[in-house]
């Protein structure tokens, strides 16, 4: 590789570097905005679980719905791998289950499968998040439902799975005045926009880490192929400067 092939691999590298470097700064700013809403929507999602376990009757059909969240985006490491075979595993070991999967690369993942999924289903992160009526209709004939998603755990993303429905003894809310409804439409959407939002924030902590590594690595491959030039130019003045040293000596 010649001198001028050496800078055009040089510019293209330092223009990877600024894109990642651009990309992790955008993810990192956006994290302080999504972690104030998962706090929020986790408390609404806690209140809410606990007036539905002592009001809501289970159902007793035997089929069971599991929902799985993945990200829209690449560029954000391999949590969408890690939850993706979280819920194969739980496929496995689980009968009597209808499939919902959340993000386009679940949707593409599983349009090469020749498993069934019941709904497919895209957000907007910008967008209010929630499901629409003819899928709270749909939900309200399971007897529970599952999340699968991913969250930050001590510091690190694990895969995780919710459970929306668990037995409970009922003995503190009147339902004759509730609107039970209502309450299971809020119940499933709180649920399902705290999920999506702990998601989108390891989404976001996940691109950032990833981006920031690939600009560190750049940084370093275009250090050394800097001094790489450099040599190939020191060798290339002192080879130039002998050819003529031992040209006047002729």
């Amino acid at each position: 590789m010649n001198i001028k092939e050496m800078k055009v691999q040089i510019n293209i590298l330092t223009n990877i570097n600024k894109i990642t470097n651009t990309m992790s700064m955008i993810s990192f700013s956006k994290m302080g905005t999504i972690l104030k809403k998962c706090k929020i929507l986790n408390n609404l999602y806690k209140e809410t679980k606990k007036i539905i376990l002592e009001n809501y009757d289970v159902k007793n059909n035997k089929i069971n719905c599991c929902i799985l969240i993945t990200t829209n985006k690449g560029f954000c490491g391999s949590i969408n791998n890690e939850s993706i075979k979280f819920f194969l595993r739980f496929l496995k070991n689980n009968k009597n289950l209808d499939l919902i999967i959340i993000g386009k690369k679940a949707i593409d993942f599983f349009d090469k499968k020749n498993i069934y999924i019941k709904k497919k289903i895209i957000f907007n992160e910008k967008s209010d998040i929630f499901f629409s009526k003819d899928i709270i209709e749909l939900l309200k004939n399971y007897k529970n439902i599952f999340f699968i998603s991913s969250k930050i755990i001590n510091n690190s993303i694990k895969s995780i799975k919710t459970e929306l429905f668990v037995k409970k003894k009922k003995c503190f809310y009147e339902k004759k005045y509730l609107n039970n409804n209502f309450l299971f439409e809020k119940y499933i959407n709180y649920s399902l926009k705290h999920l999506f939002y702990e998601n989108y924030y390891c989404e976001l902590k996940s691109r950032m880490i990833t981006m920031k590594s690939a600009a560190d690595s750049s940084k370093k491959i275009i250090k050394n192929m800097n001094i790489i030039k450099n040599k190939i130019r020191q060798f290339k003045v002192t080879q130039e400067m002998l050819e003529i040293i031992n040209g006047n000596h002729l």
